[in-house]
């Protein structure tokens, strides 16, 4: 299963998410609760968007073509997303 993780460490809050945004797991500690309800959902809302950007690219990078499957990355995501991908995966 090809999943990706992002994570805010100053802030205590990881994120776990597969290709097209499944979130498969949400790991939150004390230090979250300093973000308020708003802080928190918007932090938690940015960090699924950058794990799911990079699984969306990993599936790309072991299957090729997926633009059926609607796996785009936000344009705003691509870049970062980019810099982070190996040039080779095993699957």
């Amino acid at each position: 299963m090809i999943t990706a993780r992002a994570q805010d460490p100053d802030n205590g809050v990881s994120v776990e998410a597969g290709p097209g945004g499944g979130l498969r797991d949400l790991v939150l500690d004390r230090r979250s609760l300093r973000l308020g309800q708003a802080g928190l959902a918007k932090a938690v809302l940015a960090l699924v968007d950058a794990a799911t950007a990079r699984a969306n690219a990993r599936v790309r990078h072991a299957v090729g073509d997926v633009s059926a499957l609607g796996l785009g990355v936000e344009e705003r995501m691509a870049e970062s997303v980019e810099d982070t991908t190996p040039g080779t995966w095993r699957v």
